[in-house]
């Protein structure tokens, strides 16, 4: 079970890890999709098998995007657990009313 993750450093990790392919603060296109507001949200990537981006659909995705979607253009270096959960909760606290 995953444990709550520091938002602050979610925020960083994130813009090290994930802001040179994703928008952080919108929801444009980049190389990948942009990631406000997509906690709670159905995947705009066709082909991935959640209903929505929750705790353990991110986890999942965030260890092994490939495993989740073979063909997808997402690289992503191994991420510690301490780090995927300071993302989720960074995620989470960026949900805008859709």
């Amino acid at each position: 079970m995953a444990t709550e993750g520091d938002i602050k450093r979610g925020g960083i990790v994130a813009s090290v890890r994930c802001g040179p392919c994703h928008h952080l603060n919108s929801n444009y296109m980049k190389v990948g999709p942009g990631l406000l507001g997509i906690y709670g949200k159905k995947p705009s990537i066709s082909g991935v098998p959640f209903d929505v981006w929750d705790d353990d659909a991110l986890q999942a995705w965030l260890i092994n995007p490939r495993q989740i979607k073979a063909n997808t253009r997402m690289l992503l270096p191994a991420m510690s657990e301490h780090d995927r959960n300071d993302i989720i909760a960074w995620l989470k606290a960026r949900v805008v009313n859709q």
